[in-house]
């Protein structure tokens, strides 16, 4: 059987998917290797973000044959705080809410498109961005934020190893969004100039992303503007301007709600016991952890002053 019938099974399901044969993995690892020797990358990023690839067929699934690479439709997550009698809403950006429901989602759709027969499939460890831009299943924004035509950036990537044979396989220069050529809503959007004239690829070490992702023992740089912070983590700035991005900006899913009771555990920062656990356990269902408390907290409630 052929990868085929799990991409449009995929494709039926909203979701929009590629294929790649396994023989592709050492083209993958020189796209990342040739930007770090060339010093476009930097050593936090690299540490942070791709340092844990893995390159190579998983040793117990010697027969996998190809890589789906799958693009799933995610809006933004809106959550709100209760702090000092008011109710302040944030967001979490696409990407980071619902892995697991993600991952599991995209298993059974391609699992119930070849029953009764057996697929096995396991999860890939790759940077997908790349993956996904090679692939040609999408297009890089200026922001460097990995798009699909007429769906936007609103997307989650996920990508498993399978034993099905790699069929009409595509393998591509990561191209650039066509408006992207005149349009620069994103760059002047920026507050912390991560998108520049000079190279296509963003100083990801400055964007807000990169900055708050990190634990919140980590003060923000003195160089960024209090009033930049715009969501509880990561960051959307660039994708409130633009254009591709039009039509999903509205769309949110609802998140839930913190009490002024468990706001005020959130900002004390001890995290220690059940409490913790049980918080834990919440957070991890909108894709948060405790590493970015109190700090991010802190930042968006003190806007609100």
């Amino acid at each position: 059987m052929k990868s085929q019938v799990l991409l449009e099974a995929l494709e039926r399901d909203g979701c929009s998917a590629k294929a790649i044969s396994i023989d592709k993995l050492d083209q993958l690892k020189e796209d990342i290797q040739s930007l770090r020797n060339a010093g476009a990358l930097d050593e936090r990023v690299f540490n942070d973000y791709l340092q844990a690839m893995k390159y190579q067929v998983p040793k117990d699934f010697p027969d996998a044959k190809s890589i789906i690479v799958i693009a799933v439709p995610q809006p933004q997550l809106r959550l709100a705080f209760v702090w000092k009698g008011k109710r302040i809403e944030t967001v979490v950006p696409p990407t980071y809410a619902f892995a697991r429901e993600v991952d599991k989602r995209v298993t059974r759709v391609m699992a119930e498109s070849v029953a009764p027969e057996a697929l096995r499939l396991e999860k890939a460890i790759l940077p997908l961005k790349t993956l996904a831009a090679r692939s040609g299943l999408t297009f890089y924004g200026r922001n460097n934020i990995a798009y699909v035509l007429k769906k936007g950036s609103f997307l989650r990537l996920t990508a498993f190893y399978t034993d099905l044979v790699c069929e009409d396989e595509t393998w591509v220069e990561r191209k650039m969004l066509p408006a992207c050529k005149t349009c620069r809503n994103c760059l002047k959007a920026c507050p912390n100039d991560v998108i520049g004239e000079d190279r296509f690829l963003v100083r990801v070490e400055r964007c807000l992303t990169f900055l708050n992702e990190q634990s919140s023992e980590k003060d923000f740089p003195g160089w960024v503007d209090p009033a930049a912070h715009n969501a509880i983590v990561g960051c959307m700035h660039c994708q409130r301007v633009c254009p591709y991005d039009k039509a999903f900006i509205g769309s949110y899913t609802e998140g839930g709600e913190f009490s002024e009771t468990e706001t005020a555990y959130l900002l004390a920062g001890e995290f220690e016991g059940e409490k913790a656990k049980a918080m834990e356990e919440k957070l991890k269902m909108v894709g948060l952890d405790l590493s970015i408390f109190p700090r991010n907290l802190k930042v968006l409630l003190d806007r609100q002053k």
